[in-house]
C-alpha cells in the first residue's frame, strides 16, 4: 500500500486563502490613501470564491460598500454581511427585482433614464426606499447614462430627488494600460458629466484604474480581481497581489502511456514515447477550462505536482485531467494532490488563452470549498 496517499477523497477541493483576501484589500487601501474608500465587487459569487465568507472577511476588513450585479446576488449578501453596509447592484432595477432591492435594502446603480422611472416610481410608493447610484458611460458603452439622456436628468430636478442618489460613477474601459489614451479621455469626461449633476461621491475605477494615480481615486475605487489574487495591469510588477485560491485535484490512477497510444477523448494526444501519466480527478465541470487541452499550437494548461509544473495531455473531460508526470522524480500517490490555479492563475489563463477573471469565476460548486 505505499502507493497510496493519506486518507483521500476523490472530491477536489478549492482552498481559498481569506487571509490572502484580507490582505489584499489591506494593500489596495494603502495604495489609494485614507481618503478613499475602497469597496468591493463581490458580483459572480465573489468571482467564484463564495460571496457569504468573503463577504464577511471584506467587512471585517474594514469594507462597507459592495457591488454586485443582481439584486438576487444582493440578497444573498445582505443575508451574510448584516445592515451596517451598502450593497449596490450594477445591473440596475427591474420590476421583477423591486421587492428584493426594498427587502434587503440594496441601493440601484440608475443606468438609463428608463431604469430612472421605473425605480422613482417604486420608490415614491415606499416609506424607506434605499438610496441609488448613477452610472454615466463616458466611453465603455457598456451600462450607464449615455450623455444626451444625463442632459435630461440634469434638467429634472423632481427625477433627481425621487432617485435619492449618495453615488456618481463610471467604469474605465482600458485601465490595465496605463498609457491608453482613454484613460485620460474617459476621466475628463466623467468629470465634466458629473458636474451636470448635485454635487456627490464619485467612483471611476477598478483594480486596475487604482495604479493610475491619485486622480482616479476619488471618493471610492471597487477593485475585484485583485482582492482575489489576480494581476489586472501589463505591469505586473507595481501590483502588491497574495494569491488567494487553489484548485486541489486528488491523483486518482497512475499509468503508462505506450509509444503510439493516444489519450482521451477523440484521441486528441498520441504518445510519441513511453510517458507516464496521472489522472486527477477534476475536470471541465470543476472549472479547468477545456482550453486547457494540449494541442497542436502549442497551448495548454498546467497542474503543479511535487513543486513542479506537469503539462495537461490529451483532452480535459468533465471530471477528469491527464497530466505528463514522467519528469517527476517520485511517482505520487494515489490520492496526493496537483494544483491549478494559486500562484500560477496568471499563466493557466495566459496558457488557457482566457482572463484571470473567468479562470475564476467559472469555479463550480462541485468542489468542496476549504477557507484558510
Amino acid at each position: 500500500m505505499s502507493d497510496l496517499g493519506p486518507n483521500f477523497s476523490s472530491r477536489p477541493v478549492l482552498r481559498i486563502n481569506l487571509k490572502a483576501i484580507k490582505a489584499n484589500y489591506k494593500a489596495i487601501q494603502s495604495l489609494v490613501g485614507k481618503t478613499t474608500h475602497v469597496a468591493a465587487a463581490v458580483k459572480a459569487d465573489a468571482y467564484g470564491l463564495g460571496a457569504e465568507r468573503v463577504g464577511r472577511t471584506l467587512y471585517g476588513a474594514g469594507c462597507r460598500n459592495f457591488f454586485v450585479a443582481t439584486a438576487g446576488e444582493g440578497k444573498i449578501l445582505r443575508g451574510s454581511i448584516g445592515d451596517n453596509a451598502s450593497i449596490y447592484v450594477l445591473n440596475g432595477p427591474a420590476p421583477r427585482d423591486l421587492t428584493l432591492y426594498f427587502g434587503s435594502n440594496l441601493k440601484p446603480v440608475i443606468n438609463s433614464l428608463v431604469q430612472a422611472r421605473i425605480w422613482a416610481e417604486a420608490a415614491s410608493a415606499a416609506k424607506h426606499p434605499p438610496y441609488s447610484a448613477i452610472h454615466i458611460d463616458t466611453g465603455i458603452n457598456r451600462l450607464g447614462f449615455p450623455m444626451d439622456e444625463l442632459e435630461r436628468l440634469s434638467k429634472n430636478k423632481n427625477l433627481q430627488e425621487q432617485l435619492q442618489f449618495d453615488l456618481i460613477m463610471s467604469h474605465l474601459a482600458c485601465a490595465p494600460d496605463k498609457d491608453n489614451p482613454a484613460n485620460a479621455a474617459q476621466l475628463k469626461a466623467f468629470r465634466m458629466a458629473a458636474a451636470k449633476l448635485p454635487l456627490k461621491p464619485m467612483s471611476l475605477t477598478n483594480t486596475a484604474g487604482t495604479y493610475l494615480g491619485k486622480p482616479y481615486h476619488f471618493q471610492m475605487v471597487r477593485p475585484g480581481i485583485g482582492l482575489y489574487g489576480g494581476i489586472s495591469t501589463t505591469d505586473p510588477s507595481q501590483e502588491k497581489i497574495t494569491p488567494a485560491v487553489s484548485l486541489m485535484a486528488p491523483v486518482l490512477q497512475v499509468k503508462t502511456l505506450k509509444a503510439g497510444e493516444s489519450l482521451g477523448y477523440n484521441a486528441t494526444f498520441t504518445a510519441t514515447k513511453d510517458t507516464k501519466i496521472a489522472i486527477v480527478g477534476a475536470g471541465y465541470a470543476d472549472g479547468i477550462p477545456i482550453s486547457a487541452s494540449s494541442n497542436s499550437d502549442g497551448y495548454f494548461g498546467h497542474a503543479t505536482l511535487q513543486n513542479k509544473r506537469a503539462p495537461i495531455l490529451g483532452r480535459v473531460s468533465m471530471d477528469l485531467t491527464a497530466l505528463d508526470i514522467t519528469h517527476l522524480k517520485k511517482t505520487p500517490r494515489i490520492g496526493d494532490w496537483a494544483e491549478f490555479l494559486g500562484g500560477n492563475l496568471e499563466e493557466d489563463a495566459k496558457s488557457c488563452q482566457t482572463l484571470n477573471y473567468e479562470m475564476l469565476t467559472r469555479l463550480s460548486s462541485r468542489a468542496r470549498r476549504e477557507y484558510l
